[in-house]
Formats: structure tokens, C-alpha cells, sequence
């Protein structure tokens, strides 16, 4: 079977590597092409890393749409996204004001000057003009001639929502030419923090029963297309195939001392904290008086976010050891056995709102939220995906670093009082088919019925009936 697998970025291809291996592994020749101009700058390893593994994978660059409809295309597609934040009333401000960013000058000079403009875009007649602009535009010419002479059996792209997607153009082709098409959701928080989907795939690979609400309800995508997998991306953490370091061993590389107890704050993105490095400090003040000798002897391991480590380099408490990496990402071996050290050995890890702390519920290390007021009527805690982990009760919520500091004094004293929350959040959130199932599988397999025609309830009848009974009784509840 010949798999075209178009991808965004070559910085998304870790998203997606379990399922990419499982097609090749089943003998399947994949070819994964990406968009040149949004992987510049992003290392290959991870992709070279594959390609040596296996013959039947391959890898390239995608076309771009080109000639008259591209810029008015593109624009009526983010100014569509942004309608839909208009009047999406659960997301945070933040979101909104980032799209329309992305409108033309002069949309964006009419939006900030009036409310009637703002609400005249969020209309319904304005919506379904610009669904009914994008139905009209024809595919481009060129992807489909290209889909033409290479014959694939299936086209998958991703994530095909976020701005001035060019991967949604091999959606649309596909669909014109009867090639059966299949979109998987890239991470926990797409669906709710980036643009809409502007052409519906035969098939959507959703994470979760959460995410396929938010895929209808959001994106409009129709239930019976929808498949629930898993989260591939999080796959990784379920591989006992993959290297681990000692203790003693890890605590040397990030200059640690390996007899004292340590927690590890887990940095957000920009886009959540410009600067968070005052609320590391506090919180290291906060331990280093406390009355507890215990407290007192602990180190913090900063571990920024990879797009924005500079900031930490200013800090100078001398319980804080800054872990300042070469990958912004922990996309390889070596790099995810670090990260994966760091949780495993910490007594627990602390945050505000970043997609590591849901890697630290997967590796049953305790998590704190810090809720401060500083962040509290921003994106870092009113995000449409973080109220779905809070929710969950898989996070210790603190409201300062105080009470931060005695969550942590219970978790030494052994009262971790949300392992069964983050057991089940794991199964709910992670892995709906059981811990033994790779997603990654499941997403293959899922692709392989959609290239036959199979429909999402075709797909999900088959998906079920390979399972053991003891992950059926749990995929039905």
C-alpha cells in the first residue's frame, strides 16, 4: 500500500513517528513529505534516524498552492477561523487577539475601531459565505496532478489547522480526485487553540472522547468520522525499548547532587509566561525558609521551555540549578531519556501550564499547578485544554508557593493524594484501549481500513474486535 503522509513541519514528525513506524513496519511504503519553508531551522535526527531503519520510508518536501487564489484562499481561511473565536465564548481572549493578527491590515484596523465589525464577522451569514467561497475555489493544480501520477492509496496531513496551513491543499485535492483522506490531531491543545479544519477528511484520529467533541462541535467534522486512537505523540512513554539513566548518572550531567531530593519546574511556553523565572525564585525562597530541615535541603531543576530558555539564565538562587538544553525538543533518544530521568527521580514537578506536566502525569511523577493570581485571568490557567486537566484532578493546585511548599512536604512524607486520578486520567486521556496498545497502531491500522473505504464505524468495529476482552470492557465504559 502506498501512504502519502504530508506534514507541516519536519518539528512535527516526532508527533507522528509511531505511527509512521507501525505503516512502515507492516510493509506499507510511506512517503512523508513536509513543507519547506515551515521546517527551517528544525534538526532532521528523528527523521534521519527512521529512514536508516527501514527501506520503506522515504521523505521530501510538499508543494505549495500557487496563481490567483492562493492569497485571497488563504486570507478568507484565517478570517473563518477567526469568526469561530468571535463567538466561542470558552476560550481565553488571548487566542482570539492572536488570529486576528493573522487578518489582513486592514481587518484588523476595522476590528480594533469597532464592534459592530467584530460582530459582523462573527456572524453566520459571514461564516457560511466564507465555507461557501472555499467549496467554490478548486483544488490546485498542480498537488492534484502530482496525486495524480504518484497514486496514492491514502493521503494523511497534519495538522491542517494551523495558520496558512499548506497541508490542508493535499486534503482538498485528495478529496477531488476520490482519494481517501485522514487527518490525526497533532497535540492535546489543537483543536481548541488553532484555526478550523477548512476541508473535512474522510476520516479524523482523535486522542480522546474529548477531543472528538471538540473536532464536532468546534470544527464541524461529523461524528461518524471521527476514530478514537490514543495519543501517539505520547507513545514514547510507554516504550521499554528506549534507553533510561541511573540516578547518579543523570544528577552528574545536570549538576546535581544525587543525595539530596529535588523537584523539577517545568517552564511554559512564551505564549503562557514570558518570564516566569520570579515565580521559580519564590518558590525556591519559599522552600529554602521553611521550617522543615527537609524543605530546606532540596534543589529546584529548572527545566525551561525549550523555545524560551534565555530568561532562566538570569537566575541566581542557590537552590535552583537551570537545565539549559540543546533541544528545544526531547524528539530523540538520548534527549527523551534526560527528560524522562528528570521526572522519574523528582519528588515532583511543578509548573504552570505546558504540555510537559501531561509527560509527568504519564510518568507517574506528582504534579503542582501553580495557580497564582499573576496567571490567573490569563491563557497560562483559563485555556480550554488546561480546564480539561484540571478537571481531571491528576494536578496538586496551589494558589501560592506556600502551599506549594506543603504539597510537597506531603508527597516526601509519602501522601500523594492523585495517583488514581493520573492512572485514570492515563486511560481516559492517553491510551482509551488499554496501556498494552500502542496508539501508534491503532492510528495505523486506522489509516490502512480508511485506504480500503472503510468508514469511521467500519473502523472502529475492527479496531475493537483485535483488542484483548479486557481492554473491550474498557474501551465500552
Amino acid at each position: 500500500m502506498k501512504i502519502l503522509y504530508v506534514m507541516r513541519s519536519i518539528s512535527h514528525f516526532t508527533y507522528h513517528e509511531s505511527v509512521v513506524k507501525s505503516l512502515y513496519s507492516d510493509g506499507h511504503r510511506v512517503l512523508v513529505l513536509f513543507d519547506n519553508g515551515w521546517s527551517k531551522n528544525y534538526p532532521d535526527t528523528p527523521v534521519q534516524a527512521c529512514l536508516a531503519a527501514n527501506k520503506n520510508l522515504t521523505t521530501g518536501w510538499s508543494l505549495r498552492r500557487k496563481g490567483l487564489w492562493r492569497r485571497p484562499l488563504f486570507a478568507s481561511r484565517e478570517l473563518l477561523s477567526y469568526s469561530s473565536y468571535l463567538h466561542r465564548q470558552d476560550q481565553d481572549e488571548f487566542y482570539t487577539k492572536r488570529w486576528q493578527n493573522y487578518q489582513h491590515p486592514y481587518v484588523k484596523l476595522a476590528v480594533q475601531r469597532s464592534k459592530l465589525a467584530r460582530k459582523f464577522i462573527a456572524s453566520r451569514p459571514v461564516a457560511s459565505a466564507l465555507r461557501t467561497f472555499e467549496r467554490l475555489v478548486p483544488p490546485d493544480t498542480q498537488i492534484k496532478r502530482w496525486l495524480k501520477e504518484n497514486r496514492p492509496d491514502v493521503v494523511v496531513a497534519s495538522p491542517v489547522d494551523m495558520r496558512f496551513s499548506e497541508e490542508v491543499e493535499y486534503v482538498k485535492a485528495a478529496k477531488s480526485l476520490g482519494i481517501p483522506t485522514v487527518v490525526p490531531v497533532l497535540s492535546w491543545d489543537n483543536l481548541t487553540t488553532k484555526g478550523l479544519f477548512h476541508a473535512i477528511p474522510d476520516i479524523t484520529l482523535a486522542w480522546n472522547r474529548a477531543q472528538a467533541g471538540e473536532a464536532a462541535s468546534i470544527h464541524h467534522v461529523p461524528a461518524d468520522k471521527i476514530v478514537i486512537t490514543g495519543s501517539p505523540f505520547l507513545d514514547k512513554w510507554f516504550d521499554a525499548s528506549l534507553p533510561t539513566i541511573p540516578r547518579d548518572e543523570f544528577c552528574r550531567r545536570v549538576g546535581l547532587d544525587p543525595v539530596r531530593p529535588f523537584i523539577v519546574y517545568l517552564g511554559s511556553s512564551a505564549n503562557i509566561a514570558r518570564d516566569e523565572t520570579w515565580l521559580v525564585e519564590k518558590l525556591a525562597a519559599s522552600l529554602r525558609n521553611a521550617t522543615d530541615k527537609r524543605l530546606g535541603e532540596m534543589t529546584i531543576l529548572a527545566r525551561p521551555h525549550g523555545a524560551n530558555q534565555e530568561v532562566y539564565k538570569k537566575i541566581s538562587a542557590p537552590n535552583v540549578k537551570v537545565w539549559l538544553r540543546d533541544n528545544q525538543l526531547p524528539d530523540t533518544p538520548g534527549s527523551f531519556a534526560e527528560f524522562a530521568a528528570s521526572l522519574r527521580y523528582a519528588v515532583c514537578a511543578a509548573g504552570l501550564n505546558t504540555t510537559a506536566m501531561v509527560d509527568a502525569v504519564i510518568a507517574d511523577c506528582p504534579v503542582i499547578t501553580l495557580l497564582v493570581d499573576e496567571y490567573r485571568n490569563t491563557n497560562a490557567s483559563r485555556a480550554v485544554h488546561f480546564q480539561y486537566i484540571l478537571d481531571a484532578g491528576v494536578y496538586e493546585q496551589a494558589e501560592t508557593v506556600e502551599q506549594a511548599t506543603s504539597v510537597i512536604a506531603d508527597l516526601l512524607d509519602g501522601k500523594d493524594a492523585k495517583r488514581e486520578n493520573r492512572r485514570k486520567f492515563i486511560l481516559d486521556f492517553i491510551r482509551p484501549y488499554g496501556l498494552e496498545l500502542s496508539a501508534g497502531e491503532v492510528a495505523a491500522r486506522a489509516i490502512e481500513l480508511a485506504a480500503r473505504g472503510k468508514s469511521a464505524a467500519q473502523i472502529n468495529s475492527e479496531i475493537g474486535s483485535r483488542l484483548p476482552e479486557r481492554e473491550k470492557v474498557k474501551s465500552e465504559q
